[in-house]
């Protein structure tokens, strides 16, 4: 009967209700878990990845549109695609200067959180020296 009820008031109530009903219902390591799952899935993709560490290391913790267009090489589009998810998810902030829009992280934890991550590909990539190589590379250049 939970599952039932938990269905009605996630799509009856907005999302702060069905978060504060959550927290009464659920186990607080499955309220956590949820919650690290949403943040992983805004991850989830290597251009995302990519912005995270390029506004870590952008001028004063801030880029625009235009500065991670030409950075990463990829289309205004899909820049812009990857930004609002990682903006729905807080991960990034942003912040309207004229015509231009600057993005940054809302944590500047979060490259470093990633960075350590390098960690475990470094045990997955013991067999493989060309992954192996290429997690020093980005080691050295995300440092």
């Amino acid at each position: 009967m939970a599952p039932v009820l938990f269905f009605i008031v996630k799509y009856t109530y907005t999302n702060i209700f069905l978060l504060e009903y959550m927290k009464f219902s659920m186990p607080a390591r499955v309220v956590v878990a949820k919650e690290l799952a949403e943040t992983f899935r805004a991850l989830g993709h290597e251009c995302r990845i990519r912005i995270v560490e390029e506004l870590a290391h952008g001028d004063h913790g801030e880029l625009d549109v235009h500065s991670l267009v030409e950075i990463l090489e990829l289309p205004q589009p899909t820049v812009s695609q990857h930004l609002s998810v990682l903006r729905h998810a807080k991960l990034v902030k942003q912040r309207r200067a004229g015509r231009s829009v600057y993005y940054s992280l809302t944590n500047r934890n979060l490259a470093s959180w990633l960075l350590q991550g390098l960690g475990f590909l470094d045990a997955r990539s013991q067999d493989a020296q060309e992954l192996s190589q290429a997690v020093e590379d980005v080691r050295r250049v995300w440092s």
